[in-house]
């Protein structure tokens, strides 16, 4: 065999073509033998391949995480926890239509609130629960003022009525930040809860059901005085000592420790039915975002307990 340029020598010829038998012979006793020939590139090749086969079911497989919040949302806005139980809150008071239940005005009647209410918060007490995995409680509050109804009795609409306006106590979600709607209502039905809220965080849904009875104590009407400060005696007064008294019943799963109850510390300024309504309608919020007229819950005129730290 000749290539250009070179002369090849016969001698190293047949001592490469014995070398190359003699391998041929070698490969074939290890074949035999039942042992793996090694290929050039085949693991490399191999290792590839398996990645690439890898990568390509993960990527049919991959689903994107849940969103994870690192904090939740009391924490989030750093918030203090209290652990008082009383508290004095200024509420109002008005003349309404016990008919049509709003705003009405009486000839030569006038009802304003003496000073604060004053706000008692009751202690958590068990309830029974017979829903597996939740545990069930009632936790009782009460408001107490006191309102001066001044008359005309030279010229007055007898025929008056007249109501204290409480602020409320919200429940709201240590996690969430949900404010859950207020929902008074006068009777339970036997079976049920008369509002179930879900609370959704890290992936994790937790349903809470709750109502909250609400009832007037019995006024406690002082006795008729004559208004010094007006010229004429023919102007009258008399304190009424009102009460409204809450029983919340609530069940949560057993271990769930993110309730929360909300206080307004500005409570309630002036009387008016309207805003009252608005302002108990079942409007879905977090706790310090501002309703549809204005109103919104502030950290510093605010007061918030945990209801697990009670």
């Amino acid at each position: 065999m000749r290539r250009k340029g070179r002369t090849v020598n016969n001698s190293n010829v047949l001592k490469k073509t014995a070398l190359i038998l003699c391998g041929i012979m070698v490969l074939a006793q290890l074949a035999a033998c039942g042992k793996e020939i090694p290929e050039e590139n085949t693991h490399t090749e191999k290792a590839t391949e398996a990645g690439s086969s890898e990568e390509s079911s993960s990527e049919e497989v991959f689903t994107e995480p849940a969103q994870i919040v690192e904090n939740a949302y009391f924490e989030e806005n750093n918030i203090t926890f209290s652990d008082k139980k009383e508290f004095d809150i200024p509420f109002a008071a008005g003349t309404y239509d016990p008919e049509e239940l709003n705003y009405k005005e009486y000839k030569g009647v006038t009802v304003e609130p003496q000073g604060n209410a004053h706000l008692t918060i009751g202690e958590v007490k068990p309830a029974k629960c017979d829903k597996d995995g939740y545990k069930a409680f009632t936790l009782d509050y009460s408001l107490e003022g006191v309102i001066r109804t001044t008359v005309d009795t030279f010229d007055y609409d007898e025929n008056y009525s007249y109501e204290p306006q409480f602020p409320h106590i919200d429940l709201t979600d240590y996690y969430t930040g949900k404010l859950l709607p207020y929902y008074p209502t006068l009777e339970r039905e036997e079976e049920g809860y008369d509002y179930i809220e879900r609370l959704v965080f890290n992936d994790e849904t937790t349903e809470v059901a709750y109502f909250n009875l609400a009832s007037f104590g019995t006024p406690e009407e002082g006795e008729w005085q004559i208004d010094e400060s007006s010229d004429d005696s023919r102007f009258q007064f008399y304190d009424t000592k009102v009460v409204e008294e809450h029983t919340i019943e609530i069940r949560i799963p057993e271990g769930f420790d993110g309730l929360v109850l909300a206080i307004d510390l500005n409570g309630i300024s002036e009387y008016d039915t309207s805003e009252y309504r608005e302002y108990q309608s079942t409007e879905k919020r977090l706790v310090f975002d501002a309703d549809s007229s204005g109103y919104a819950y502030k950290p510093e005129t605010s007061a918030f307990i945990r209801i697990a730290d009670m």
